[in-house]
Formats: structure tokens, sequence, C-alpha cells
């Protein structure tokens, strides 16, 4: 019933992929390195909160509050990471440009970021309606 964890790892692991096209080795060492370290903690203590909880034996309102404690944290520092990922990008690129194409991308990256964080509270609110009842 809950598999917003494994969709979040999934969308996570290809984005991020996607956006490590086209860096150095080192940037995708370390940049990848973090992203990969982060994604595999956040399905391992996943997988381990619900296995405490009792989730997979039975639907309950304590198992998936459990569980919604650990994912909904994990969501923000995933989403922060990839808006970071995002943004390294657009300005690596934009530094790369003349002056006025530079302030271009630096403006399209600041309106980009205002709507990433914009649907990212939106989506935040759907992964938390998965995993807390808010109506009795």
């Amino acid at each position: 019933m809950f598999k917003i964890d494994y969709i979040l790892l999934v969308l996570f692991t290809v984005v991020g992929s996607i956006l490590l096209i086209g860096m150095t080795n080192r940037e995708m060492k370390w940049i990848g390195g973090i992203g990969g370290l982060l994604v595999s903690v956040f399905i391992v203590v996943s997988q381990i909160i619900k296995f405490q909880s009792g989730f997979f034996e039975g639907q309950s309102t304590e198992a998936s509050e459990a569980v919604g404690q650990w994912v909904v944290p994990s969501f923000v520092v995933l989403g922060i990471y990839l808006l970071g990922m995002i943004n390294y990008r657009w300005i690596k690129a934009a530094l790369k440009r003349q002056s006025w194409v530079k302030w271009g991308l630096l403006a399209l990256d600041l309106l980009f970021s205002i709507l990433y964080l914009y649907i990212g509270a939106f989506l935040l609110f759907i992964v938390a309606f998965t995993y807390f009842p808010f109506a009795p």
C-alpha cells in the first residue's frame, strides 16, 4: 500500500544519474558518491524501520507513522540535494558564457529554483499524507 519510498528511490536515482552526465570524473565521484550514499542510507533505514515497526505484517497507524517519521525528513534532504545538483549544473554552465547570457541563465536558475521549491512543498504534503493520518 505505501510504496512511496520505493518510488522516491527510483526517481532520485534516475534524476541523479541524468544530472551526472557530462560532469568530470572527479565531480562524478564526489557528487555521485554523496548522492549514492544518501539514497542507500534512505532505503536501508526505511526498510529497517518498516521491519522493526511491524509494517510488513499488517497496516497500522503506528507502523506507518514510524516509517513516515523517517521518509518525510529524508524526502526533504534528497530534494535539497537534487536542487543543489541542478543549481550546480546551471551555474557552471552560466559561468562559461558571455555576460548577458550568464545573467539570463542565472535568472532562469533562480526562477526554476522557486518553481522547484513550490512543487516540492506540494509533493512533501503528498508524501506526508501517505504516512500520517490527517483526518479522523
